[in-house]
C-alpha cells in the first residue's frame, strides 16, 4: 500500500463508519455527546502531550512555523471579512463561512500528517497547540460579532482559552520535553489513551456530518472550501517561503494546512447562535473533498519542498 493510501484510506473507513452507525441508530443518541467529552478532556489531550513530551527532533526553529501558520491564518480570515457579503446572506452564515475557513480538524491532522511524513508526530501536535488558541480566539469574536445572540466579553474569551485542554496539554508536553523529565511507565499509558483517541475522534467526525441542504447553499459551502483547502495552504507557503522555513517542516506544514474544518465549528456554532445547519453541512463536504484533495496536496507539497 503506498504511504498516501496507508493515510487516506483508514481515514475514509472510520469516518465512513461513524457516519453509518449514527444514521443506523445503532447506539443512543447520548453516546455521541458523551464521546466527544471524553475525547475533548481526556484522550487527544494525551495524545497531544505525549506527542511533545517525546519528540526527539523536527521542532527546531519552531518560531518560524508559528509565523508562518499565523500568517497565513491572517490572510483567509482577511480574505473572508472583505467577501463577507459575497460568500454569505447574513451575518448568522457568515459566522459558518468563517470558521470553515480557518478551523483544522485535529484528529485528521493526527491520522494524516505523521503517517505521510514519519516522525512528525511532534511537529504535529506543536501545529496543533499554535492553531488552536489562535483560532478559537478568532471564531469566537466572529460568531460574537455577526451573529449576535452573546455579547464579546473578553474574560470569557481569556477562560475559555486559558482552560483549553489541548494548550494545557501542549504547554505540559513542551516543558517535559525542555527539562527532558523521563515519562517512564505513563509513556506508554498515556501513547494508549492518545491512540484511541484517533479512532474515536475520527468516528465522532463521521457521526458529525449532515448533508442535507447542499444545493441550496453552494455559494458559502464553495467560498469556505476553497478558503480552506486552497487559499490557506498557499498562503501558508508564501510566508514559509519568505521566512526560509526548512523543507522537512515545509512539506508537513502544508498537508497540515490544507485539512478540512474541525466538527468543533458545530458545537460553537451550535452554543453562539451561528448557523449551525450550514455549519454542519460546510464540514461534511470539505471532509469528503479533503479525503480526495489531501493527496494532491501531498503531491503538490513534495514538488514544493523538491523544487524549493
Amino acid at each position: 500500500m503506498s504511504t498516501v493510501a496507508a493515510a487516506i484510506v483508514p481515514l475514509t473507513l472510520l469516518i465512513a463508519l461513524g457516519f453509518a452507525l449514527r444514521r443506523a441508530e445503532f447506539l443512543p443518541e447520548p453516546f455521541w455527546p458523551g464521546l466527544d467529552r471524553l475525547n475533548y478532556w481526556v484522550l487527544f489531550p494525551a495524545l497531544i502531550f505525549v506527542s511533545l513530551a517525546t519528540a526527539r527532533g523536527g521542532l527546531e526553529g519552531s518560531g518560524r512555523v508559528a509565523l508562518a501558520v499565523w500568517g497565513g491564518l491572517a490572510v483567509v480570515a482577511s480574505l473572508a471579512l472583505l467577501g463577507r457579503r459575497v460568500l454569505a446572506a447574513d451575518g448568522r452564515a457568515f459566522t459558518s463561512v468563517f470558521q470553515g475557513s480557518v478551523r483544522f480538524n485535529s484528529f485528521a491532522a493526527f491520522a494524516v500528517v505523521p503517517v505521510l511524513f514519519p516522525g512528525a508526530a511532534g511537529l504535529t501536535a506543536l501545529l496543533v497547540a499554535m492553531t488552536v488558541p489562535v483560532v478559537n480566539v478568532a471564531s469566537v469574536t466572529v460568531l460574537a460579532r455577526f451573529a449576535g445572540r452573546h455579547p464579546l466579553r473578553w474574560s470569557r474569551v481569556a477562560r475559555s482559552v486559558s482552560g483549553n485542554p489541548l494548550i494545557l496539554a501542549s504547554l505540559a508536553g513542551i516543558a517535559v520535553r525542555a527539562v527532558e523529565l523521563p515519562l517512564g511507565p505513563f509513556e506508554d499509558a498515556l501513547g494508549l489513551l492518545g491512540q484511541a483517541s484517533l479512532g474515536t475522534g475520527l468516528l465522532s467526525v463521521g457521526a458529525t456530518l449532515r448533508f442535507r441542504g447542499v444545493a441550496a447553499q453552494v455559494r458559502p459551502i464553495a467560498g469556505s472550501s476553497v478558503l480552506k483547502l486552497v487559499a490557506l495552504p498557499l498562503a501558508t507557503w508564501g510566508f514559509a517561503l519568505a521566512l526560509r522555513v526548512p523543507p522537512e517542516q515545509l512539506a508537513p506544514l502544508l498537508v497540515f494546512q490544507a485539512l478540512p474544518t474541525a466538527s468543533a465549528a458545530f458545537v460553537l456554532a451550535r452554543a453562539m447562535g451561528g448557523d449551525e445547519r450550514l455549519m454542519a453541512t460546510i464540514l461534511a463536504v470539505q471532509t469528503a473533498l479533503a479525503l480526495g484533495w489531501l493527496p494532491v496536496a501531498f503531491a503538490l507539497a513534495g514538488r514544493v519542498v523538491a523544487g524549493s
